[in-house]
């Protein structure tokens, strides 16, 4: 699809195009979600490796990440 295409369509068809294109994107990416988890787990099994892959990605909401230290406050200065 070229630059000139997309500008051709109307706000419906380019409503619906994103739509798919969206719809598309999450479907690649969960594909080689899965792929790699296939592909984690047969390595595992040839080196006699038992692997758990569940869960959400990322650290917990609201949490840091270790080693980084708060910054002081500043002084108050008059």
């Amino acid at each position: 699809m070229t630059l000139e295409t997309v500008k051709a369509l109307s706000d419906a068809e380019l409503s619906q195009v994103i739509t798919w294109a969206q719809d598309e994107v999450k479907t690649r990416t969960e594909r080689r979600r899965q792929e790699a988890i296939a592909t984690i787990k047969s390595l595992a099994a040839q080196n006699n490796l038992n692997v758990s892959i569940a869960g959400t990605r990322g650290r917990p909401a609201g949490t840091k990440p270790a080693g980084k230290a708060e910054k002081p406050p500043e002084p108050i200065r008059r």
